[in-house]
């Protein structure tokens, strides 16, 4: 059961002396801040980088495959012609969005711990670009800092080398080069693709599963990446992992029969999926899943097992990728909103 919404006079009058920072500052981070600032709230939020970080780094020309209205943070239109925005007219929106709600962003300024003191408050040590460092006090935190940072990673000899990269930006480095993606999510499926479309660039794609598994994958993905295969247009090797990776080549193992395949290679594209901040959230006192590293919290209020401490966005989900989006995160400020606002009455 959804807890009951607030009158805002109620929300307001109870909770504007509350102290709330923000861990993150994006898409989640920003809907939560409009969400608190609706109870009285003026939310400080953090961010090690730029605004919407993690979605600046997404592949330049990307366009998202959800429609405006499922981006829109707090009924905030996108004015764009667009029925799906890019990568960059999402940056511009969001920038908008900040402007327009007058949100408390401090950008390039790192959370490097978080101490729930004896009086319940939280301590806040904080490094800013310019190296210097302070602390700040606060009531209430809510993380949601999103999990791109931390690349997962292959475990290999050669998986230091040079040649391997954990991020896709565009396909211009690529041209004229043998590439081997490794991965079969939707990340790894929609690099394969780009990389193939552009032409100029031999891709082989190597997934440790023999099919792809419909939970991880867009619906509009598996047909297109299963005839590209088919065609042996992208090089498949279904049921493989790497086993070592050489200046001009990659070994490929075959889970089943143990066989060992070497192919030709100019850059390995790891495509893994991202570790949500595992030592950062322990550090805190929130208690994980040993099994999928999910921080344990309540479902209806997003509180962690830290009074005060809540979590929101993809770190939600551990280390379980495609459950968690733009569009259903954008959602978590009202639980968190409404919690904080019933204990204060």
């Amino acid at each position: 059961m959804n807890p009951p919404v607030l009158s805002p006079q109620i929300h307001q009058s109870s909770c504007r002396q509350l102290r709330c920072a923000i861990i993150g500052a994006g898409p989640t981070a920003l809907a939560l801040a409009a969400q608190l600032q609706k109870i009285g709230l003026q939310p400080v939020l953090y961010d090690r980088g730029p605004i919407a970080a993690n979605i600046a780094e997404y592949p330049t020309f990307m366009r998202f495959f959800s429609t405006r209205e499922l981006l829109e943070l707090d009924g905030f239109p996108m004015t764009i012609v667009e029925e799906k925005p890019t990568r960059q007219q999402y940056l511009q929106y969001l920038a908008r969005f900040v402007q327009e709600k007058n949100l408390r962003v401090h950008t390039y300024t790192t959370v490097t711990s978080v101490e729930r003191q004896p009086n319940g408050t939280f301590l806040l040590r904080l490094s800013h670009r310019d190296a210097t460092t302070s602390t700040a006090e606060f009531d209430r935190v809510i993380v949601a800092c999103g999990a791109w940072e931390t690349s997962n990673t292959l475990h290999c000899p050669g998986a230091e080398l040079p040649k391997v990269h954990t991020k896709f930006k565009e396909p211009h480095p690529y041209i004229g080069s043998k590439i081997l993606v490794v991965g079969g999510r939707s990340g790894a499926i929609e690099t394969a693709l780009t990389l193939h479309r552009t032409g100029g660039i031999d891709v082989s794609l190597s997934y440790r599963r023999t099919e792809f598994n419909g939970q991880g994958v867009k619906y509009w993905l598996k047909p297109d990446i299963e005839n590209r295969l088919a065609r042996n247009e992208i090089h498949g090797y279904l049921g493989t992992v790497v086993e070592r990776i050489e200046w001009q080549t990659v070994t490929l193992r075959n889970l089943q029969t143990n066989e060992l395949t070497t192919i030709e290679n100019d850059f390995v594209l790891c495509q893994l999926g991202y570790a949500p901040p595992v030592e950062f959230l322990r550090s805190m006192g929130i208690a994980l899943d040993p099994a999928t590293n999910i921080p344990s919290h309540n479902p209806e209020t997003l509180e962690s097992n830290i009074p005060g401490l809540y979590i929101a966005g993809v770190i939600l989900a551990g280390n379980i990728s495609g459950q968690i989006f733009i569009e259903n995160s954008r959602l978590h400020g009202e639980r968190i909103a409404n919690h904080i606002a019933q204990q204060t009455q």
